[in-house]
């Protein structure tokens, strides 16, 4: 693990400021858990992706923290592959994606109970537009 993950799981329970590069960052590392599991295993990515029924492409995007999967996902690799190290790693990781949701919330928040100047509603639609919710 990463000392940006770490620092960021570490973190008092107030809300701390999470970048977005530490989340990518935890994304990957939980990706590369995975990946050592399955090859200490010995399961292809297509065995796997059979096993917990989604497609080899997936495996592989979530192997490298491009794709982001649910806790499903990470509770089937690992009874498929025997560990628990995968869903102990999506737990780090999904801590720090509330951590970031519940910020960009706040923020969200405090735009709104400002005053309108002319640029508030900019700053809004990106921070919704990062948040993930479609306009």
């Amino acid at each position: 693990m990463t000392l940006s993950v770490v620092a960021a799981l570490a973190a008092p329970q107030r809300l701390e400021a999470v970048p977005l590069e530490v989340v990518a960052d935890s994304r990957r590392v939980s990706g590369r858990a995975l990946a050592e599991s399955r090859r200490s295993a010995g399961v292809t990515q297509e065995r796997l992706a059979l096993l917990v029924r989604r497609s080899r492409s997936s495996i592989a995007n979530i192997e490298v923290g491009r794709q982001v999967a649910p806790r499903e996902f990470w509770m089937a690799c690992d009874v498929a592959l025997g560990c628990e190290s995968a869903l102990a790693a999506w737990g780090r990781t999904d801590a720090l994606l509330r951590r970031l949701r519940e910020q960009k919330e706040a923020q969200i928040r405090q735009l709104l109970a400002q005053p309108p100047p002319g640029c508030v509603c900019r700053e809004l639609h990106r921070l919704l537009a990062e948040s993930g919710w479609s306009s």
